[in-house]
């Protein structure tokens, strides 16, 4: 693992990495704590923005994706996936720093990469609903508070509406087994994978308690 920087200290500064390549995986010396000290992420390769995420809980849910614990543990050490392995492409990374720390920026590679991965966020408002498809996975905030419910259509045909309490069952063995099973340090963000493309499309359902930021990540 190469440091390839150092968040600039201050709330709301943004620390710029201009780097010859783009790493597979990037770390944040604080990502096994409680608290991450990172508030918006911009990723762009060749000039075309591949990552843009706004919210410490959201990136720190896509963060644990890989490393999520099974036993309510902050000191599992997480690491945001930029692309499938190491591309050799001019890439721009942009760091927002949500407190006064001067965090470690790490970038690593185990191979090779063809792709990045592509984040984005959506918001569905009160009362209102999206479809998505085309997904590796989706992270919904505010769960279950926010959201009434989740149909899910699989490509076999099958059709299902689940409230969005029964998602860490449908995803056992992926989730964790704890009662924070969700993601993120406040554990209110649902996770939907479709990582073997099974999954045809999803639409989510909003109550009328507020909004839900859903983060949809793809290869």
């Amino acid at each position: 693992m190469a440091q390839i920087g150092t968040m600039t200290t201050g709330a709301g500064v943004v620390t710029s990495l201009n780097l010859p390549y783009c790493p597979q995986y990037l770390v944040i010396d604080e990502m096994q704590q409680a608290t991450l000290d990172l508030t918006n992420l911009d990723i762009s390769i060749n000039g075309q923005s591949t990552i843009s995420l706004i919210g410490a809980d959201d990136i720190d849910a896509v963060a644990q994706i890989k490393s999520h614990s099974s036993d309510g543990s902050s000191n599992v050490m997480c690491a945001l996936e930029l692309a499938n392995g190491e591309i050799n492409a001019p890439t721009l990374i942009r760091l927002t720093n949500e407190g006064a720390n001067t965090n470690a920026i790490y970038g690593v590679s185990s191979r090779v990469g063809t792709a990045p991965y592509r984040i984005s966020q959506f918001t569905i408002n009160a009362t209102s609903n999206q479809i998505f498809q085309d997904f590796d996975y989706l992270l919904i905030n505010s769960s279950p508070t926010n959201i009434d419910s989740i149909e899910i259509q699989w490509l076999n045909g099958f059709k299902d509406r689940y409230a969005p309490q029964e998602l860490p069952l449908l995803f056992r063995n992926m989730y964790a087994s704890e009662v924070d099973a969700q993601y993120s340090a406040t554990g209110d963000i649902a996770w939907v994978n479709n990582e073997d493309g099974l999954i045809a499309n999803a639409t989510i359902y909003t109550n009328a308690t507020g909004s839900s930021t859903v983060t949809v990540g793809r290869i």
